[in-house]
């Protein structure tokens, strides 16, 4: 019974019921691997042949030791048996093809080919004496009948390692994992022979220990078995100085002042401090200050700093923080002073003394003269706004004339009435 697992035949329930009754009967299972799947459970035990990659040429080697087995289990068929059954000769595939592509464009040349597989043991069986018969119709199911079946081969080698990037000085382990035909994977873990692409970057050890010796790149490649691995890039990378942290300058000295020292009572006064630190700087300090006065009943100063006065009196105030203290700040309180009133001013009732008019030269006559006969011109044409011009540039000249004002008066009362004939004066 020949057993073709493929993806389709895995999943197949007719296909796992026939290959159990074939082994329910006692025939002589012969499983073959058309696509990399693992067999059905039951069916793991037997080694199957593996012609995943077979061509289809009757001269590939797998083929070749497939046809090898089977005769070791059958025994060699008579020259009758070989001419009468003629064997499907199938057309190399193309080898970029899939897997999956390869069963699908060619199953029924596959199909022949397993026909004629199957013709070729019927006849074998056929030409055989009834003692062979009965030995092969009735073999016990054991892994010897394809015990000489190929072991799956190693197809390909991986590096592996925890990270990729390492610093000079540090170490890191590497594995080697093997791919076989079958599909598995296996560590390996001896006669392994490792390399690195730039031994000045990054070494590697024969136990696939790899170093960091300076910054930089490296590949790192492993052989075994004359099959080669693909490389494992490594990056090394330079170490960062190590900074050293800079020591936060130590408060050493404290210093308070006032803008006042002398004071009355009830009053209030900020004290300031400031803080002298070990790189000789300076900073006013705002809390962690605790406040001191040599007599309480004279002052007291709060937490933010604020001395308030209470009575007349001498009084010293120290700050401190933790073991430091500031010199003392010497205050003097005073009783307040009384108010005096300021001396009230006496005035004088005085009559009013007659404004003496300027003294006006003929010249500045002459032009007030003129400016009020053309301020009566412009008052008589209705110009109210020209003539008012006119006699304010008189006015200018001498305020307390009374033809300004007695012509002034005549233009408003003028413009005025005109107002009240709903005309519009220009006024």
């Amino acid at each position: 019974m020949i057993a073709l697992w493929s993806q389709h035949s895995v999943e197949s329930p007719w296909v796992a019921e026939e290959a159990e009754e074939a082994r329910r009967l006692g025939k002589t299972l012969v499983p073959i691997l058309i696509q990399r799947v693992e067999p059905p459970i039951g069916f793991r035990a037997i080694q199957a042949a593996d012609l995943v990659a077979w061509n289809g040429s009757i001269d590939d080697p797998a083929a070749k030791l497939l046809i090898a087995d089977l005769i070791s289990v059958l025994g060699a068929p008579s020259a009758k048996s070989t001419e009468r059954n003629n064997v499907v000769e199938v057309r190399e595939i193309d080898p970029h093809l899939s897997l999956f592509q390869r069963f699908r464009t060619h199953w029924p040349k596959a199909a022949l080919a397993g026909i004629a597989i199957v013709a070729l043991l019927v006849g074998w069986q056929k030409w055989q004496s009834p003692e062979q018969e009965k030995q092969v119709a009735h073999p016990p199911i054991e892994n010897d009948n394809l015990r000489k079946l190929p072991a799956p081969s190693m197809i390909g080698l991986a590096v592996s390692g925890e990270r990729r990037e390492i610093k000079p000085s540090e170490t890191l382990q590497l594995t080697l994992i093997a791919n076989y035909s079958d599909g598995k994977q296996n560590s390996i873990k001896e006669g392994i022979e490792w390399a690195s692409s730039d031994s000045e970057v990054a070494t590697v050890n024969e136990q696939g220990e790899v170093k960091g010796l300076r910054a930089g790149s490296a590949s790192i490649t492993a052989k075994s078995g004359g099959v080669k691995s693909p490389a494992w890039a490594l990056n090394v990378k330079a170490a960062e100085p190590i900074v050293e942290p800079v020591a936060a300058p130590k408060l050493v000295g404290l210093n308070i002042g006032s803008s006042r020292n002398e004071l009355v009572t009830k009053e209030k006064v900020s004290i300031r401090v400031k803080g002298q630190y070990s790189d000789r700087s300076e900073k006013y300090l705002s809390s962690g200050i605790a406040w001191e006065t040599s007599d309480r009943t004279i002052a007291l100063v709060s937490d933010r700093g604020q001395l308030e006065t209470l009575r007349p009196g001498r009084v010293e105030v120290v700050a401190r923080s933790g073991q430091l203290q500031s010199a003392p700040l010497t205050f003097v309180v005073k009783e307040p002073q009384a108010k005096t009133q300021p001396p009230t001013k006496v005035t004088r009732t005085t009559e009013p003394q007659p404004i003496t008019p300027p003294l006006l030269s003929e010249q500045s006559k002459a032009r007030i003269s003129a400016y009020i006969n053309r301020a009566k011109s412009f008052r008589e044409q209705g110009n109210y706004a020209a003539a008012l011009a006119e006699l304010d540039r008189a006015k200018a000249i001498d305020a307390l004339n009374d033809d300004i004002r007695t012509e002034i008066d005549q233009t408003k009362r003028a413009c005025n009435a005109e107002k009240v004939l709903s005309n519009k004066p220009n006024c």
